[in-house]
C-alpha cells in the first residue's frame, strides 16, 4: 500500500500545530477614567492584524499614525512624509 506522501506524486501537508489564544488588555495611557478593552487573539497574529483588532475593539477608524514598540524597536507602516499628500479620495484607499 502506498503512503499518502506517494499518492498523486505530491507530499501530504503536515497538520499545523494548534495555536494558542492570548487574552490581552488594551489600556489608553493617561485616560481618566481608565479606558480599556480585553480581547482574545491567536498566538500567530501579525502586528498588522493586531492593529486592526485594536482599531475595532476601541471603535476607531484608523485615522491616525501608529506604531508598535517592542524591546526598543519600532514597527509600523512606512509613512512617506517627503511626498505631497494626495487630494484624490481614490488614492487614499
Amino acid at each position: 500500500m502506498a503512503s499518502q506522501q506517494q499518492c498523486h506524486g505530491r507530499k501530504s501537508a503536515r497538520p499545523k500545530p494548534p495555536t494558542e489564544i492570548y487574552q490581552i488588555k488594551i489600556t489608553l495611557a493617561d485616560s481618566k477614567p481608565s479606558i480599556w478593552r480585553r480581547v482574545a487573539v491567536s498566538s500567530d497574529i501579525t502586528l498588522a492584524e493586531l492593529h486592526h483588532v485594536i482599531q475595532r475593539a476601541m471603535g476607531w477608524w484608523d485615522c491616525h499614525l501608529h506604531e508598535f514598540k517592542i524591546a526598543g524597536r519600532s514597527y509600523g507602516p512606512n509613512y512617506d512624509f517627503e511626498s505631497e499628500p494626495s487630494h484624490s479620495p481614490a488614492e487614499w484607499l
